[in-house]
């Protein structure tokens, strides 16, 4: 079967790349500012309550599908790269792209960001390089199924309503039992495992994606069908089955019918989000643009690296005197471009120690 492997058709996962790598940094900002969520330093002076509710709503729509994408995108780049390589270059580069900037986040930089804000002893943790652990930990299931199966394509065709629809009740039941155990908000190891079913569940789909050339056949029609469902359908009704919750934090896990309801709403969501991203990008994003290039071979570090740009853009902007909303607002637009510079930085230095990323 001829896969889809040309420069050209990858143009808008570049694009999509940047964007979620954006809303990382986005995320994490709008945590330190108020809105739900943990990050390693809150700022003393945080925006209204009404504005943290909105955040917190915000957040809680990106967590429904922002890493999940990330986890399918890198799926769906990962087959091709391992047959081009073959089982044993491919794990050497997992080492020097995937678990040698992790042990170098793990040991270095995450002690020094919590020495940097607590003055606290040395403190290893993932932090967001969670991401890369987990990314790993699914890269090297693969290659052992390789190793033990002939079988490298998966023959499915691209899900209609009714297997849609099952993978969405399957992902919701799953996750519901998962956080029965293990809620939303409590992490295991520095991981919280309370999202995982959704992430595993994306990720394999990435792979089917690119065995069967599901993204060519995607149609901008559904992508906005599925967009108005979710936005004039799905977000009301979720927040009408929790309008009588005592207790916000019911929702994270627990036999209660507003776990169930998160459960299920977070796999609704994310199905329709990255369906709309992907055909939308795909359909109007699909060309060379020198920028986008740059941004997406920067994006990797961007997200190694933005949490010492991030943490240092906090503690600057606390010194302005200007409202918590502002602040975060100058946050994000010095933040971010700042944190690309970095990243080309901390990748140059990088590559010149003979670990490309």
């Amino acid at each position: 079967m001829k896969q889809e492997s040309s420069k050209q058709h990858l143009f808008y996962i570049d694009l999509l790349r940047v964007f979620l790598t954006i809303l990382v940094f986005y995320h994490h900002s709008a945590i330190a500012f108020g809105a739900s969520g943990g990050w390693y330093y809150k700022t003393s002076e945080l925006v209204s309550s009404n504005l943290q509710f909105l955040l917190s709503i915000n957040m809680g729509i990106d967590q429904s599908y922002f890493m999940s994408l990330f986890f399918f995108i890198s799926a769906f780049l990962m087959p091709g790269s391992y047959d081009r390589k073959g089982p044993a270059l491919f794990i050497e580069d997992r080492i020097r792209r995937l678990l040698i900037p992790l042990l170098i986040y793990y040991f270095i930089i995450n002690p020094l960001v919590v020495h940097w804000i607590y003055n606290s002893p040395y403190e290893v943790g993932f932090g967001p390089m969670w991401f890369v652990f987990t990314l790993l930990l699914f890269e090297m299931t693969y290659v052992f199924y390789r190793s033990l199966s002939n079988r490298i394509a998966i023959q499915w065709k691209l899900p209609k309503i009714l297997p849609t629809l099952f993978f969405i009740l399957f992902m919701g039941i799953w996750a519901f039992v998962v956080r029965l155990v293990l809620p939303t908000g409590k992490d295991l190891f520095g991981l919280q495992l309370g999202y995982y079913p959704l992430y595993i569940g994306m990720y394999f789909l990435g792979i089917i994606a690119y065995r069967n050339r599901w993204l060519d056949e995607l149609r901008l029609r559904d992508g906005y069908i599925w967009l108005t469902i979710l936005f004039l359908v799905v977000m009301p009704f979720f927040l009408f089955a929790l309008k009588d919750c005592p207790d916000g934090n019911l929702i994270n896990g627990g036999w209660n019918r507003f776990a169930a309801a998160y459960a299920m709403w977070e796999p609704i969501m994310c199905v329709g989000i990255c369906y709309f991203l992907l055909v939308f990008s795909k359909r109007y994003f699909n060309y060379k643009s020198k920028l986008i290039g740059w941004l997406s071979k920067q994006s990797y570090s961007f997200y190694i690296i933005h949490p010492v740009v991030l943490v240092g853009c906090t503690f600057l902007v606390e010194m302005m005197p200007v409202s918590p909303f502002h602040r975060l607002v100058i946050e994000l637009c010095i933040g971010i471009p700042l944190c690309f510079a970095a990243g080309y930085v901390f990748r140059k230095i990088m590559n010149l120690i003979k670990i490309p990323i």
